[in-house]
């Protein structure tokens, strides 16, 4: 609840505020005060002033237990600067830090700086400050993209709300992703003005690139067609150039020319298949394009990329581990056998690189013999993903040793793409599994991967490469998050000493985990010996049955007998293998020591010399060893599906192992094999793609008993052709390329479609996110949409064509982005900042303008009154509880200050009273009485002074009431009677005989002989005389 400037958080407690009436009736109706006295009908002023306190307290109470938040103004502007941080703003990082110096210089008296910088993500040089200090700017952000929108919205979260917020966009105003106006209008909304200042006007505008290549996206066998390089020249005079084309890596044309400013277009003729050396086989074309020129000024931007899919007879790709191209590989058998059955094959080592998905989508079905998940790759993950389940193509994975769990596919986008799981389900056939990770945290462990003079020598740290302790980390974090949570794990750090950062136990959370590795440092040396000693002698105790030691070492150590103890491991049940980063491994002088250490070991040996792939490839080694994965013997294959795949198979010979794995619930298991009766051959459908899962091998490893058997040939022929796809193209003519503008996708037909037919693409970009994009109608047979697409790399872009829900056609074609958008010809201007601003900013101000309120709101900062009521409530009880015990009335304070003042002059001179009254008494004594008898008053002096008392004689009256008078001792009179009334002793200096009749008599001193005196004179006056 808000009435502004005051909010509420929780009103309903204002309900409570019924309670002070109440108090206030009960404060006023009281007749009996406390003991029993009755208290008069008027309410006592005291009293009402306590029932308002505490009416007042209640009141108090309850609207802390409310919330209360006061919002106060706030002082000064807040103003946050965001910097183009991108690669086409390089130029200008100088303007721009001299733009933010101005501002700086600016600021007022509360006014407060931050600044972000922004490209392909936003990050912050520093939040608000009053005080912050001038300098270049130190935060580094993705400069390949240019994501506006995101700086902007960083920018909202910094600016905060408690003062005048402006937000200052230094740009060049070309922005790559993100809608950079979408997010000026949300601060806009907020009240947060947005001011453009561009940066860089003309400099470094001038360059000559290959905007893109242009090629058909499909063409047919005997079709002539032009590879169209389009060319730009950005600056305002001609530019001598040479377009050098080559097709699949082979130069195959080049010409020299003058560009003018502007666009170019240069076409190269070609001809899908003919017997011509130039001309294109049946299958995928990439096509580069390469611009050679003095003028070029940025050299990313000087390559274009095209491809074309030429259509022909159905093919097969097949993509091996091992080293193909008849050299022995793992598919040789295969690729015999699938031809033999009437299927082309185009053959690929995984080592030359997975291809990527143009090179995919010209082909039908792809084969993977026994790949492991790094050698596919994210990349090849997110194209083989798209050119199945999108492009409709079949797949087929073939097991092995590289492949499945052994693989590394557990968890991977690979595996999510199998009927199959990587990993066996039925915990009941894990084994208790005990695993040791020794991470060499020495100082050679403190220097990237790619260090060219080696290592040694202390932690050197450089932009080059990955830090090898931070790539520990990342490791060992992976590795135990594929342990499963009955499984022992521990975690040893080693330098010149060691330290169980993770003491060996159940596998922990992640947090626990994350808490371990953050102590994970580089120093000192390498002692590898005393750690593998330290990590033996803990699991020897370890309840497990499988124990095992992973040793991570960059290898630099000179230690000798290290063989001896991995076998002295191993000889006590605990195996070791090493994953090495290479530098030490492969030096000279090393001779191989940590593979030799594996194999003392009886564990495997990594040398992982891409540092990049040791997190996977430790994830893959602590699976493999905590898992039953591999099963080798004599297995029958049991058909258990009737299909056109298996329907020829009514015998089939023994295979001599496969790979562990568990069919998905959805899946069709054609095949099982083994004791526990695991899927051999698994099929489903992915998306629009069929796959297949085989999990044992196509080598003579487990298949020689299938060698020379025919029923082999008819199987995998039959297996591959069932994941073709259908033939759904239609008559459909789609384009897709990649410009300036976009990703512009182009859909004609050879004849007028329906009137009610709808024509959408999915678009998967090179990160596989996936867009679904209508297009809208151009012709009566043509469709058209623009998307972004400032990625680079393969686009896929499959077109359907429905009506009333039924696909009538589906084509899949790709469009190749050579670069990222940010090194494409810019657009930046004056023009393009000026379009940014909103209706609450300004273009172009100075540095001394930041900090101006003109079209600024006014912040507030809240203020939480809750505290200050609590502390209300304390002070008022108190005093409540004190106007009812103490009664006080009005003029009672005035009288207690004016007691306690004559308390303290009395107390200071009480003898100089008393003496001054016994000698006046002697005078008169002498005077009046010769004959003694106002012995009393020097009785009463001798009293005063410390004497025995003497009886008082009455004195003779002076006016003609009667004279009354005692013989009392003034001692005794002084304490039989109390004071009726109060008088300062410091007034009866003389004494003097006063009539009754006369004024009302004073009263006696509060204390000392001076009060006893005057009252005995007093009572000697009432006596009568003898």
């Amino acid at each position: 609840m808000s009435w502004w400037p005051l909010h509420l958080e929780t009103p309903g407690w204002l309900l409570a505020l019924a309670a002070v009436p109440l108090v206030v009736w009960l404060g006023r109706t009281r007749t009996v005060a406390p003991g029993g006295r009755p208290r008069p009908t008027a309410v006592p002023t005291a009293l009402r002033r306590a029932t308002a306190l505490r009416a007042f307290a209640v009141a108090a109470l309850v609207l802390a237990l409310a919330g209360p938040r006061w919002d106060a103004p706030g002082r000064g502007v807040d103003v946050v600067v965001v910097v183009d941080a991108s690669d086409s703003t390089l130029a200008t990082r100088t303007q721009a830090e001299d733009w933010i110096a101005g501002a700086r210089a600016a600021q007022g008296r509360g006014d407060r700086l931050a600044v972000a910088a922004v490209g392909r993500d936003a990050q912050v040089e520093h939040g608000l400050r009053a005080d912050a200090e001038p300098g270049p700017l130190t935060v580094r952000v993705d400069g390949t993209e240019t994501d506006l929108a995101r700086g902007l919205r960083l920018a909202h979260g910094l600016a905060g709300s408690q003062q005048r917020r402006r937000v200052v966009l230094l740009t060049d105003g070309f922005a790559t992703r993100g809608d950079a106006a979408q997010a000026i209008g949300e601060l806009e909304e907020a009240g947060v003005p947005v001011d453009v200042v561009p940066l860089g006007g003309d400099v470094g505008s001038a360059d000559v690139l290959v905007e893109h290549v242009r090629v058909p996206s499909r063409v047919r066998l005997g079709d002539a067609y032009d590879v169209v390089v389009v060319a730009t020249n950005t600056g305002t005079a001609p530019a001598g150039a040479t377009v050098v084309l080559s097709a699949d890596g082979n130069e195959v044309d080049r010409r020299a020319l003058s560009l003018p400013p502007g666009r170019t277009e240069v076409a190269f003729p070609r001809v899908a298949a003919s017997t011509d050396e130039t001309a294109d086989a049946a299958g995928a074309v990439r096509y580069e394009a390469r611009l050679e020129s003095a003028a070029s000024v940025e050299p990313r931007n000087d390559l274009g990329v095209g491809a074309v899919q030429v259509e022909g007879p159905a093919s097969v790709l097949v993509v091996e581990g091992g080293t193909g191209d008849g050299g022995g590989g793992d598919a040789d058998e295969l690729v015999r056998l699938l031809e033999a059955g009437g299927l082309p094959v185009t053959r690929l080592a995984a080592a030359d690189g997975f291809p990527t998905l143009d090179r995919l989508l010209g082909h039908d079905a792809t084969v993977l013999v026994d790949v492991h998940a790094e050698q596919v790759g994210e990349a090849g993950a997110v194209a083989l993903d798209a050119y199945v389940r999108d492009a409709g193509r079949g797949l087929t994975v073939v097991g092995g040793e590289r492949s499945y769990g052994v693989g590394g596919y557990d968890g991977t986008r690979l595996e999510e793409l199998l009927p199959v799981f990587a990993r066996v389900q039925d915990p009941q056939r894990r084994p208790s599994v005990a695993q040791a990770l020794v991470v060499d945290v020495s100082g050679s462990m403190g220097a990237c991967h790619c260090r060219p003079d080696g290592f040694g020598g202390g932690p050197v740290s450089t932009e080059a490469g990955p830090n090898k302790t931070d790539i520990s980390r990342e490791a060992v974090a992976r590795a135990i998050e594929n342990l499963d949570a009955q499984d022992t794990v521990g975690v040893l750090a080693f330098h010149t000493e060691t330290e169980w950062v993770l003491p060996l136990q159940q596998v922990p959370s992640s947090a626990i985990v994350d808490d371990a590795l953050g102590r994970l440092y580089p120093d000192g040396d390498t002692s590898i010996g005393q750690a593998l000693e330290e990590a033996i002698a803990g699991l020897k105790d370890a309840d497990a049955r499988l124990r095992h030691i992973v040793l991570f070492t960059d290898g630099f150590t000179s230690e000798a007998g290290l063989e001896r103890i991995a076998a002295d491991a191993a000889a006590e049940g605990i195996t070791l293998s090493v994953v090495g980063t290479g530098e030490g491994a492969g030096d000279a002088g090393q001779d191989g020591l940590l593979e030799r250490m594996a194999s003392s070991g009886g564990g495997r040996y990594y040398p992982g010399r891409d540092l990049g792939s040791i997190p996977s490839v430790l994830a893959s080694e602590v699976q493999l060893v905590s898992r039953p994965l591999v099963e080798e013997g004599r297995f029958t294959p049991v058909v258990t599906a009737v299909d056109e795949v298996t329907a020829p198979l009514e015998a089939s010979p023994p295979l001599l192992g496969y790979v562990a794995t568990t069919a998905k619930p959805t899946a069709r298991t054609l095949l099982r094999i083994g004791d526990e009766r695991d899927p051999l051959l698994a099929t489903w459908q992915a998306g629009l793609g069929t796959v297949a899962a085989w999990t044992s091998d196509a080598a003579p490893r487990w298949s020689s008993p299938w060698s020379g058997w025919d029923g082999a040939r008819d199987l995998w022929g039959a297996l591959v052709r069932s994941t073709l796809p259908n033939d759904e193209g239609g008559a459909l003519d789609v384009r897709a390329d990649v410009t300036a503008d976009g990703l512009e996708v182009a859909v004609g037909s050879g004849e007028p479609l329906p009137g009610d037919v709808t024509v959408d693409a999915v678009v998967v970009d090179p990160d596989g996110t996936r867009r679904e994009v209508p297009l809208h109608r151009t012709d009566l047979d043509a469709f058209a949409a623009t998307v972004p697409a400032s990625g680079s790399g393969v686009h896929a872009v499959t077109v359907r064509v429905e009506r009333a829900g039924a696909e009538l056609a589906r084509q899949t074609v790709t469009a190749v982005r050579s670069y990222p958008a940010e090194y494409a010809a810019s657009t930046g201007s004056d023009t393009a900042t000026a379009a940014l601003v909103g209706t609450l900013g300004r273009h172009d101000p100075t540095p001394e303008q930041a900090f101006l309120r003109d079209g600024t709101t006014p912040g507030r900062t809240p203020r939480d009154l809750t505290g200050w009521l609590l502390l209300a409530a304390l002070v008022t009880l108190p005093v409540d509880v004190g106007l009812r015990r103490l009664r006080l009335e009005p003029g009672d304070l005035r009288r207690w200050w004016t007691a306690r003042g004559r308390a303290a002059a009395a107390s200071a001179v009480p003898a100089t009273g008393a003496t001054s009254l016994a000698d006046a008494r002697r005078r008169a004594r002498t005077t009046d009485d010769p004959d003694g008898r106002a012995a009393g008053v020097d009785g009463a002096s001798r009293s005063a002074d410390g004497t025995a008392p003497a009886p008082t004689p009455t004195p003779t009256p002076t006016s003609t009431s009667t004279p009354t008078s005692t013989s009392t001792p003034a001692s005794t009179s002084a304490s039989s009677e109390p004071a009726e009334t109060t008088a300062p002793a410091a007034t009866s200096s003389t004494a003097a005989p006063r009539p009754t009749s006369a004024a009302p008599s004073p009263s006696p001193p509060e204390a000392g002989g001076a009060s006893r005196l005057l009252q005995a004179r007093r009572r000697a006056r009432q006596e009568p005389p003898d």
